[in-house]
């Protein structure tokens, strides 16, 4: 009867924690307009008008990359590679190892011709941010919240938290 006890219960401490994965939870969705992608920079609003924004989601090798950028150089990209079309929530984690996902942040001056570009993860980094889908369609919108916090390539000692991020967009499919 011990080892009928003992093994129910491993069976149970098995099932709970296959069960209980990080990535059950897609979020709200944020609150994007159609078409956009919106953050905070620094503290500073970044909103991506409809025409510069995109979702492309690429089937054969299970790849989402969301880009949205504005009139002024600027622009956020969030790439999810493995993506098997699921809701849920996906971590920036340590840049050493497999990435599978990453966010960028880049600011283009125009007048000088000089790019400046921030991204996550980097090394030593540890988990640094998050991409929350809560809704996704092949032929539909994806839509979904993410943070994360970026370091310049050029300049290790200055970074970029993107906070309050939200996107709504219609996905285009490969």
């Amino acid at each position: 009867m011990k080892n009928l006890t003992k093994l129910f219960l491993g069976c149970l401490i098995i099932f709970t924690v296959a069960s209980c994965k990080k990535n059950d939870d897609g979020g709200d969705g944020g609150s994007a307009a159609d078409g956009t992608l919106t953050a905070k920079v620094n503290g500073t609003t970044f909103t991506s008008p409809k025409l510069t924004t995109s979702a492309q989601y690429v089937q054969v090798g299970k790849s989402l990359t969301i880009l949205g950028s504005d009139a002024t150089g600027k622009a956020i990209q969030i790439g999810i590679s493995n993506f098997d079309g699921s809701t849920g929530t996906w971590q920036i984690p340590n840049g050493i190892g497999l990435i599978g996902v990453i966010g960028s942040y880049t600011e283009v001056n125009i007048g000088s011709l000089s790019t400046k570009t921030w991204v996550a993860p980097y090394s030593n980094s540890g988990v640094i941010g998050e991409v929350k889908i809560s809704e996704f369609s092949k032929t539909g919108n994806v839509k979904g919240t993410f943070k994360f916090k970026a370091r310049n390539q050029d300049n290790v000692a200055d970074s970029k938290d993107i906070t309050d991020g939200s996107f709504n967009i219609k996905v285009t499919s490969y």
